[in-house]
């Protein structure tokens, strides 16, 4: 029987994740929510950094609520997917748990580490699964570089760097995603992807050094960061850099480059058809990896929903995940306050 779903928010990340609830069979789109009824009503365009949803149809038999409450407690659901601007996650995350509803929420999973904690404890309470969005630890490419470092099929790690620069984001409903107060800036809303991949690859650090700038994007946010990841290893070098403040015309990046004791793999979203290269010690030219031609969005709801079906906790992507990753952000943050290595 497939999983039956509710999607709090229409904005760009909430019609990406009906999108792909509605292509996979082990999913029922049931009931939809946002707190514009131009939304609810089919005015489904609106940007985001990968793809379009522009050509979204969403069938009349979908419920459609003004109030996220409304859907939390309609009988008919069995998965809440949070999709809502970050200020508000914990909230309906917490309420969709204690209706008895698993969660998927968008990351981060909060601004709050006490509100983490108590997201933790009602999805204990409840029995039921809260899964943090983290889709980098699901993106193809990505997750190749997760097996060839735990396999080391190329020796060891000698480097990593990971970037992620972006123009200033426009495209979210009254611009909530500018102000600091509600999205932690770029610090937390972009740079938390690699700072959490990192986290899944290599671990929590022994400490940070970070320095970042703002106020050309956010006001009183962060909108570059560089940090440096360091580790026990005293040969591991890993460092990413996270930001949103390009002018418009420059558009998004994503990338990584890991250096092996065999060959150095690198990544670019914007180099396609040959997004992952491969170049190995001793070859003439490169060799492109072939992957899962499916988005990181695609594989971790389609995870969360066989987790649920199977009746089977989430590993790949934890609540403590969530909370933990949200925790080394913030080390990061006092890092550039301080101008300061600051331990985990």
């Amino acid at each position: 029987m497939p999983v039956r779903v509710g999607v709090i928010g229409l904005g760009f990340m909430g019609r990406t994740h009906i999108g792909i609830h509605l292509k996979n069979k082990k999913a029922k789109l049931v009931a939809i929510c946002d707190f514009d009824p131009s939304r609810t009503s089919g005015e489904l365009s609106g940007g985001g950094n990968v793809g379009k949803t522009d050509d979204l149809k969403i069938d009349t038999s979908v419920k459609r609520y003004a109030k996220p409450e409304d859907l939390i407690a309609d009988a008919n659901v069995d998965l809440v997917d949070i999709c809502l601007p970050t200020y508000v996650h914990a909230e309906y995350a917490i309420k969709g748990l204690v209706a008895g509803k698993h969660v998927l929420c968008e990351k981060p999973m909060t601004l709050d580490l006490k509100d983490a904690e108590r997201m933790l404890k009602a999805a204990k309470k409840s029995g039921k699964y809260l899964m943090p969005a983290h889709c980098m630890r699901f993106w193809p490419e990505w997750s190749w570089l997760k097996n060839a470092v735990d396999t080391k099929k190329y020796g060891k790690v000698h480097s990593a760097t990971f970037r992620r620069f972006a123009s200033t984001p426009g495209w979210s409903k009254g611009n909530w995603i500018l102000n600091a107060e509600l999205s932690g800036s770029a610090l937390f809303d972009l740079h938390v992807h690699d700072t959490d991949f990192i986290r899944y690859v290599f671990g929590n650090p022994k400490a940070v050094f970070s320095v970042g700038n703002g106020g050309k994007a956010s006001k009183d946010g962060i909108d570059q960061i560089f940090t440096t990841y360091i580790y026990k290893n005293p040969s591991l070098a890993v460092t990413a850099e996270g930001g949103w403040n390009a002018d418009p015309s420059y558009g998004f990046t994503m990338r990584y480059t890991v250096v092996f004791d065999k060959a150095t793999a690198d990544f670019d979203i914007g180099r396609e058809g040959k997004t992952l290269l491969l170049h190995k010690a001793g070859a003439k030219d490169s060799e492109v990896v072939k992957v899962e031609p499916k988005t990181g969005w695609d594989l971790e709801i389609d995870y969360f929903l066989g987790c649920i079906d199977k009746k089977k906790k989430p590993t790949i992507a934890t609540a403590e995940d969530g909370r933990d990753s949200v925790s080394l952000i913030y080390h990061e943050l006092e890092s550039i306050r301080t101008r300061k290595i600051v331990k985990v």
